[in-house]
């Protein structure tokens, strides 16, 4: 297994893999009538831009296939990556159409909100479903961690959604340690997004 920064035709389903992460909020954010979520996130992995731009974007590498993703990012790059990703979202929706989805868009911070400088932080956190279990995750994590001590980061840390008990006891495994339980602000008849708990390494 390789793990590196992604490039932009990288055999495998990157986008879904990063959709896997959370998928009732990228649907509460992304989906309309005419596009899926995993479209607009496709859409941003091949910009290079924003935060599931390729170059924001950490993979797996089983025999040369994407089998993992992660975005990691602090609090120095979290305001030009959001900039980009809004730049990233006039372009794939349009300008007319985009009021809907950024007036859903500001329910994210109840659930995730921008890191501190000095914290690294996960987001898109998707394991191929097959390969789930086998180690692959524990490595990616083990790998970014010991290079955010490198870089003096003080703080490694993720959300993760409460009805994901799995993910929670691997990142405990890990030494994350659970904080408080953040209630998602945003409310949808079409998908339910589960509240969300922060996880925190101190380095």
């Amino acid at each position: 297994m390789k793990i590196t920064t992604a490039t932009p035709h990288m055999q495998g389903n990157v986008a879904e893999l990063m959709y896997s992460a959370g998928p009732e909020l990228y649907d509460f954010i992304y989906k309309t009538a005419k596009h899926r979520a995993q479209d607009f996130i496709q859409f941003e992995f091949e910009s290079g831009q924003g935060f599931c731009g390729y170059r924001n974007v950490t993979v797996a590498l089983v025999d040369n296939k994407v089998v993992a993703t992660g975005c990691f990012f602090d609090g120095k790059v979290y305001p030009k990556l959001a900039l980009s990703t809004l730049k990233n979202m006039i372009r794939f929706y349009g300008l007319f159409n985009i009021w809907p989805i950024l007036l859903r868009l500001r329910h994210v911070e109840s659930v995730m909100q921008q890191p501190k400088k000095s914290e690294l932080y996960l987001s898109n956190f998707g394991v191929e479903p097959d390969l789930r279990g086998k180690g692959i995750g524990k490595a990616m994590l083990e790998y970014k961690i010991a290079k955010a001590r490198q870089q003096y980061y003080q703080i490694f840390s993720l959300d993760v959604a409460h009805t994901n008990p799995r993910a929670q006891a691997l990142y405990e495994r890990m030494g994350l340690r659970a904080g408080q339980l953040k209630k998602f602000s945003g409310k949808s008849k079409v998908v339910q997004v589960p509240n969300a708990i922060k996880m925190e390494l101190v380095l």
